[in-house]
C-alpha cells in the first residue's frame, strides 16, 4: 500500500470516528462526503451522498448561511428545527413535540468545497427553555403573594384602620406569606430530589403505616370542604424511604381533595403487582382533558390556574410526586376524563432496590388513557 493510501485511509477513519456530524459539499450543493454520524442524524435522508444539502435541511435560513460563507469565505452558524425532511413551523406542527433541533457550522473550504459541522442540540435547547420557563414560572408564583404582602403592609403602616379591619389586612398578609414559604419548601424539595446522586435512605415500612402518616396531614383539608377519604390497606409490606412516599401519596391525596366538590368521595387504596405496590388515589372530581394529562406532572403546570392559585395549591405538588417515584425507580400515571373524576397510580417496586434497579431504568412516568 502507498503511503498517501494509508495517510487517506487514517484520514477517513478519524472522519468516521467524529462524534459530530460531518458534511462536505460542493458549489452546487451537492453532497460529496458525509460521515456515519452525519447519516445516523438524519435517517430520513439517507443515503446522503449525491443529494442536495437543501433536500435534507430544506431551509431558507440554510441556503442564506451557504451563500454567505463563500461570498465571506468565513464561518456561519444557523439553526434549523427538523422533522422527517420537514423543517422550521412545519416541522413543529407535525412532529409534535418530537422534531429535532440542529446546529449546522458551515465553512467554505475553497473555491470548489464547502463544510457542514451538524450537532444535535434537541436537548440542550429543551433544558435552555425549561430553565427560562423555571425562572418565568418562579417569578410570576412568587410576585401574586409579593404584591399582596407589601400593598396591604403599607396599608397598615399609613392608615388609621380598625381593629378588626387591622386584623383582616394582617391575615391576608399572614396567609400570602404561608403561601410563598409553601412554595420555597417545594422548591428546595425538588432541587434536593433533583439531586442525581441522592439516593433514598430506605427501611422497612407497610401500607398501613403510610396511609396513617397521610391522613394525619390531610383530614383537616378534607374536613374543610367535606369530602370523606377512605383508605383501603393490604398490609404490604414495602422497602422505600418512608417520609418521601408519605410526602407522594399526601400531595396526590391533597391534589384530589381540590379538585373534587364538597359532598363526594377519595378512596385512597393499595395492591400488589408483578414485585410492585401500587398506590391508587381516585377522585370523583372535575376530570382532566387528554391533552392535559401528559403535562400535569411538570413544575407549575396548571391545568385550571386560577382555581389551582385560588385553592393555595403551589403548582408543584404533583412534579415532586413524579421526582419521588424515579427516585424509588417507579411510576406515576394518571387516568381521567373530564367530568367523571381521575385515578392516579403511584406504583413502587416492594424489592430492595439493589434487586429492583430494571425498574429504575426502565422507569416511565407519564399519564395514559
Amino acid at each position: 500500500m502507498l503511503k498517501n493510501d494509508i495517510g487517506k485511509s487514517r484520514y477517513m477513519a478519524i472522519f468516521q470516528a467524529l462524534e459530530e456530524g460531518i458534511i462536505l459539499i460542493n458549489r452546487k450543493n451537492r453532497i460529496v462526503l458525509a460521515n456515519d454520524c452525519a447519516s445516523k442524524m438524519v435517517p430520513w435522508a439517507v443515503p446522503l451522498d449525491g443529494r442536495d444539502i437543501t433536500e435534507v435541511f430544506s431551509s431558507s435560513t440554510l441556503e442564506r448561511g451557504l451563500q454567505k460563507a463563500v461570498e465571506n469565505s468565513s464561518r456561519t452558524a444557523i439553526k434549523v428545527t427538523c422533522w422527517k425532511g420537514r423543517t422550521g413551523d412545519k416541522a413543529i406542527v407535525k412532529g409534535k413535540g418530537r422534531e429535532k433541533m440542529y446546529s449546522l457550522s458551515i465553512t467554505a473550504i475553497d473555491e470548489k468545497y464547502t463544510l457542514i459541522s451538524v450537532k444535535d442540540i434537541t436537548e440542550i435547547e429543551r433544558l435552555s427553555h425549561v430553565r427560562q420557563d423555571f425562572v418565568s414560572n418562579v417569578s410570576h408564583e412568587l410576585k401574586t403573594p409579593l404584591t399582596a404582602i407589601t400593598g396591604f403592609a403599607e396599608t397598615l403602616a399609613e392608615s388609621d384602620l380598625s381593629p378588626e379591619e387591622t386584623k383582616r389586612f394582617a391575615s391576608i398578609i399572614l396567609k400570602n406569606s404561608n403561601h410563598m414559604q409553601r412554595i420555597v419548601s417545594d422548591l428546595l424539595l425538588l432541587t434536593s430530589l433533583d439531586r442525581t446522586e441522592l439516593e433514598p435512605v430506605m427501611s422497612e415500612t407497610t401500607d398501613n403505616a403510610i396511609f396513617n402518616e397521610v391522613r394525619t396531614y390531610t383530614d383537616y383539608k378534607a374536613q374543610e370542604k367535606e369530602i370523606s377519604v377512605r383508605y383501603i390497606a393490604q398490609s404490604i409490606q414495602v422497602r422505600c424511604q418512608e417520609s418521601l412516599i408519605v410526602q407522594a401519596v399526601m400531595n396526590l391525596v391533597l391534589n384530589a381533595i381540590t379538585y373534587s366538590p364538597s359532598g363526594t368521595e377519595v378512596t385512597v387504596r393499595s395492591k400488589m403487582r408483578a414485585g410492585l405496590m401500587d398506590i391508587m388515589v381516585e377522585d370523583h372530581g372535575v376530570g382532566i382533558e387528554k391533552q392535559d394529562i401528559a403535562r400535569i406532572f411538570e413544575r407549575f403546570y396548571r391545568v385550571d390556574k386560577g382555581r389551582s392559585r385560588e385553592s393555595g395549591g403551589t403548582g408543584l405538588g404533583l412534579s415532586i410526586v413524579r421526582h419521588i417515584a424515579i427516585l424509588h425507580g417507579g411510576t406515576i400515571k394518571a387516568e381521567s376524563e373530564p367530568g367523571k373524576g381521575s385515578v392516579f397510580i403511584l406504583s413502587i417496586p416492594s424489592a430492595d432496590p439493589g434487586e429492583a434497579d430494571h425498574w429504575r431504568e426502565g422507569c416511565e412516568v407519564s399519564g395514559f388513557e
